[in-house]
């Protein structure tokens, strides 16, 4: 009798796994992911320092699992879980286990496609904009090794989108005259929950339609907003931060040339209902550029932009980087222990830096990393031109680019005189295996400079500002064996001089000023070894050496050394 039952277990355990394999078939439920593990050893280096400690390690490995399904055509399902070690945790002390994203994906009648959960999305540079961080302006190799690993834990893309939890929908309408075509996009995110207190459940909704005349010519609309839903809390106040814009793109080819206009413009709003001590913020903005290519290789820029000093868009002046936040290697420094300020390498590789999340008021900014534009293209308070430049090489010896920006401010702050902003911006790589094909591995060298000045001439002292600032990048890419290569970089960072920087208060009212002197030195080398198992799997040794000095700082001038082995794989 005991072994009928176990031979009927066996029989039904049997059909149930062949039932299940064939509902995997059917369904198409596939993994993917990817694996990392970082080791590095630090040692800092402070002069008459007998504190802080010199030398820390620290690492850990990860694996990001995916689970993928398509039960039908229409629908497909995404779960990631995060399982991750540090180093020195060991029997799975160490071990945290986290949901880093769920959504899901389908098509409703052939027509409207929509997504539920994490979702990455983005509109115009005035609406909704994940801007580039400080330093992103030179990509050399050696400088992305790290960076692609903070912004691959962040969910920074490639074309600027920020990582959101809610819903979108985005759908077509075809015309028999007239116009081709209508393409609507909509979205609607949680930005914060309500405590059932005093915190109101806040969402950010918005879209944009695009209607496109011919191939020539496309207009355009966007819409987003910030809101409060009271009711949701104890709280009655309700915060607003509406933005308007409207679009055009004019295309025209012939020959080998190609001529592109593109305009936006818009209006926004800020305020809090309910709040006495709100004050509603109006203003606008304008965008116009020209753009034009010759047989692809060369291209040319003309851009005009005026965006007055009230223009509010959380969506797209919210910052990547908390320059308010602390590093978490060697915070403080020194026999007073100070706190240690935030340099290049940090910015590379420090993930704790970074924000996720919108917030509705203007950040505090570094005007040694980028005065200029530190809330990107939506930057208030800026008008001007900017020139860009570029070409490439049909054999893709030379790719070269420029760009020079002079703006100024559209109204004075703190006195009727303007501050005045200049940039530039040059990039130049050789790939010079190009010219040995023998040789058959890379071989590359790239030159990049950045500077940039912001002056204010003031009858009074104090009103005056001069601040500069100035990069210099150097790089390298050597290949030694078919799967190995040799990439450096050397990068010297100098700024110098006074501004005097906006405070704003939560409302994203101007309040106060604040004075700001410099005279920092930054001087990186990077040295890697990469060996590429595959496209998609890769081992790197990486020593980096960063000095760091600034006079009118309070922290020593210091030395960190590090020497690290990075492995990543995705699958």
């Amino acid at each position: 009798m005991r072994n009928r039952i176990v031979q009927i277990s066996l029989s039904a355990l049997l059909l149930l796994g062949s039932a299940a394999l064939e509902v995997v078939k059917a369904q198409k439920v596939w993994a993917s992911g990817a694996a990392r593990s970082i080791f590095q050893q630090n040692n800092l280096d402070v002069e008459n320092d007998t504190v802080s400690p010199r030398k820390l390690n620290s690492g850990h490995a990860l694996v990001d699992l995916a689970i993928n399904a398509r039960p039908n055509d229409q629908t497909f399902l995404h779960a990631m879980v995060r399982i991750r070690n540090d180093f020195g945790g060991f029997w799975g002390s160490g071990v945290t286990f986290d949901m880093r994203q769920l959504y899901l994906k389908g098509l409703i009648k052939n027509a409207v496609r929509y997504q539920l959960g994490d979702i990455d999305y983005k509109l115009s540079k005035y609406t909704f904009f994940n801007n580039q961080e400080e330093l992103s302006a030179q990509r050399a190799e050696a400088l992305e090794i790290y960076r692609e690993i903070t912004h691959y834990d962040l969910f920074y893309t490639a074309n600027n989108t920020w990582r959101q939890q809610g819903a979108a929908v985005d759908f077509s309408l075809l015309f028999p005259a007239a116009f081709e075509e209508l393409q609507m996009n909509l979205f609607a995110f949680r930005n914060r929950p309500t405590d059932f207190g005093q915190q109101n459940e806040r969402i950010y909704f918005g879209g944009n339609g695009t209607l496109i005349q011919s191939r020539s010519l496309q207009l355009g609309a966007n819409f987003v907003d910030m809101m409060d839903l009271t009711g949701t809390s104890r709280n009655p106040q309700s915060f607003h931060n509406p933005v308007l814009s409207g679009t055009t793109q004019i295309d025209h080819e012939w020959s080998d040339h190609s001529i592109q206009f593109n305009s936006e413009s818009g209006i926004s709003e800020m305020y809090t209902l309910n709040d006495p001590n709100s004050q509603t913020l109006r203003d606008y903005f304008i965008d116009a550029e020209l753009r034009y290519a010759w047989k692809k290789n060369s291209k040319f820029t003309v851009n005009y932009i005026n965006v007055g000093p009230d223009f509010r868009s959380v969506g797209a002046q919210n910052k990547r980087v908390n320059f308010e936040a602390q590093n978490l290697l060697y915070t403080r420094i020194g026999n007073e222990q100070q706190v240690r300020p935030l340099t290049q390498l940090d910015l590379m590789q420090d993930a704790s830096l970074y924000r996720m999340n919108l917030n509705t008021s203007l950040q505090v900014y570094a005007p040694q990393y980028d005065n200029i534009t530190p809330f990107g293209a939506a930057t208030p308070n800026r008008k001007g031109l900017t020139l860009n430049a570029a070409h490439e090489t049909t054999n893709k010896l030379l790719n070269a680019k420029a760009q020079y920006r002079m703006l100024s401010e559209v109204i004075g702050q703190g006195t009727e005189e303007l501050r005045s902003f200049t940039s530039l911006i040059l990039s130049v790589s050789f790939k010079l295996d190009t010219l040995l094909p023998a040789f058959n591995k890379p071989l590359e060298i790239s030159f990049g400079y950045t500077d940039q000045n912001t002056s204010r001439s003031n009858a009074i002292p104090e009103a005056t500002i001069d601040l500069g600032s100035s990069i210099l990048d150097l790089g390298l890419k050597i290949g030694l064996l078919e799967e190995m290569e040799l990439v450096a970089n050397f990068r010297s960072m100098n700024a110098s001089g006074n501004e005097i920087i906006s405070v704003w208060d939560n409302y994203s009212e101007l309040v106060d000023y604040q004075i700001f002197n410099t005279e920092m030195k930054q001087q990186l080398l990077i040295i890697a070894l990469r060996y590429h198992f595959d496209e998609r799997n890769t081992l790197n040794a990486v020593w980096q050496n960063l000095n760091y000095s600034d006079s009118t700082q309070q922290a020593p001038d210091f030395n960190i050394k590090q020497f690290g082995i990075v492995y990543s794989m995705f699958f």
